[in-house]
């Protein structure tokens, strides 16, 4: 049986202590170097609102091996403080979306990120097209009436596109659960988007499903109206490319026929005809105009300072 002797059994332990010690200062230095440099990014990109790098919110929801509502959740909580955070809002939120955009990467069913953040982007952030994005992603991934009325809500009131904003309240009003307006509201504004046979097909297929007598009769009241603006809509038109053609207006309909400025003669719901009056289409049927009217629309600012008015009042009662 070999046996060290004690010198090189000291030589033996002694190297070891020197490689152990060698790796020991390579950690060391390479934490120092990593801390140095983490400093450094801290300090460039740390400016007040921001919060630096965040994970890849797909990648995670890969990762978190089915807990991708309790990884959601850890990063709500994150998006919460941040919302709340003094520092945070006098930034103006410049990091909403992305913690928004995170939150949903990780969970896109989650569907309370989508509602709070879109109100917070438009009336905290100012930031109208980032809410509408944010909202496009909800109805890709969640079938509820509120996210589509959230969207066309906003396509109405943030971009003033009619058309698109309708679509998007029929959608609400075809899944049900939300409030019974929906319909009349989709034709309204399918009307003022100049697609009133769009509005009256879809108000012709929800009086064939509602078993509701109150909503039925509104809903008829709004088949007619839209019957009419249609109707006098078209009318005013031809009239408008006579007037260019002659340099006056037609004195009956038949004018705009014998031109093949209208295809036929309208009638209105009860069969009759319309008539031209100082150069306007008209009826002798009362019904209503269906013009969507807009409401003031506060800017950012206006919405921030409302924002600390509630907060200061809130505190105040604490």
């Amino acid at each position: 049986m070999l046996v060290m002797s004690p010198l090189v059994t000291c030589i033996s332990t002694y190297r070891f202590q020197l490689a152990l010690c060698g790796l020991l200062l390579a950690l060391g230095a390479g934490v120092h170097a990593a801390n140095q440099e983490l400093e450094l990014y801290d300090v460039e990109v740390r400016a007040p609102g921001y919060i630096g790098r965040l994970p890849d919110g797909k990648a995670l929801r890969v990762l978190s091996l089915g807990f991708d509502r309790l990884i959601a959740d850890l990063y709500w909580l994150r998006t919460a403080n941040y919302m709340g955070n003094h520092e945070s809002h006098e930034a103006g939120y410049p990091e909403a979306e992305r913690l928004a955009e995170l939150v949903t990467d990780i969970d896109p069913t989650f569907r309370a990120p989508y509602v709070l953040m879109s109100g917070a982007l438009i009336a905290l952030c100012g930031k109208a097209d980032a809410a509408v994005r944010l909202l496009e992603k909800s109805v890709e991934n969640i079938s509820h009436w509120k996210l589509h009325f959230l969207l066309g809500f906003s396509y109405f009131i943030e971009q003033l596109d009619f058309a698109r904003a309708a679509v998007q309240i029929q959608k609400a009003a075809d899944l049900g659960d939300g409030p019974p307006y929906l319909p009349l509201l989709a034709t309204r504004l399918y009307a003022k988007a100049g697609e009133s046979d769009t509005a009256l097909a879809f108000v012709r297929t929800r009086l064939a499903q509602v078993t509701d007598l109150t909503l039925r009769k509104q809903l008829e009241k709004r088949y007619w109206d839209l019957w009419i603006t249609r109707d006098l809509a078209a009318i005013d038109a031809a009239i408008t490319q006579y007037r260019a053609k002659y340099g006056d207006d037609p004195e009956q309909i038949a004018s705009l026929l014998r031109d093949g400025l209208l295809a036929s003669v309208p009638r209105d719901p009860k069969g009759g005809e319309y008539t031209i009056t100082a150069g306007r289409a008209r009826t002798e049927l009362e019904f209503d105009s269906l013009e969507v009217h807009q409401t003031y629309r506060p800017t950012a600012l206006e919405y921030q300072d409302e924002y600390e008015r509630l907060r200061r009042q809130q505190e105040g009662t604490q």
